[in-house]
């Protein structure tokens, strides 16, 4: 693996640019009844992957594909990750991540958790805000209202 530093408008940013995995068809756990068995490399070409602003570790629990090209017979290898967690070079202390960037995946899964709630206290607030501007009104327009306070005057009401 090979990280790059790249400038996007004025934020550094770091990726990942090149991938290359080698693997063993002839290791029947994981190949059964392989066409060619033996070692093979698969490589990616012009890779930009896990890009993330420079200073920041990168975080992702989503699932992501890396599809990369082998040397066996060029057919296409994908590279499935999940819960990645990444740090740069550019490392503040040993065994220490630092702040991490969420990959776009994992913010919108975190926008989808949280946005029914907000939505959920902005409609009991506007509830709220209706219920007492409605007591208010009612106390107002109902002290206006001539309403006699003595029993004996309904029977000349009317």
């Amino acid at each position: 693996q090979e990280g790059h530093n790249g400038s996007r408008g004025q934020e550094p940013r770091w990726r990942l640019g090149r991938v290359r995995f080698t693997y063993d068809t002839a290791e029947r756990t994981y190949f059964k009844d392989a066409v060619s068995p033996g070692k093979h490399t698969a490589s990616s070409h012009r890779l930009s992957a896990l890009l993330t602003p420079a200073g920041k570790s990168y975080e992702c629990q989503a699932q992501q594909t890396i599809s990369l090209v082998s040397s066996d017979h060029q057919k296409s290898v994908q590279l499935l990750l999940s819960e990645v967690r990444v740090q740069p070079f550019d490392i503040t202390a040993d065994f220490v991540f630092s702040e991490e960037h969420k990959c776009p995946v994992d913010q919108r899964e975190q926008l989808e958790e949280t946005l029914p709630l907000i939505l959920g206290l902005i409609l009991g607030l506007v509830i709220v805000i209706t219920l007492c501007v409605y007591h208010i009104h009612h106390k107002l327009t109902a002290s206006q209202a001539q309403i006699p306070r003595d029993r004996s005057q309904y029977k000349h009401m009317g």
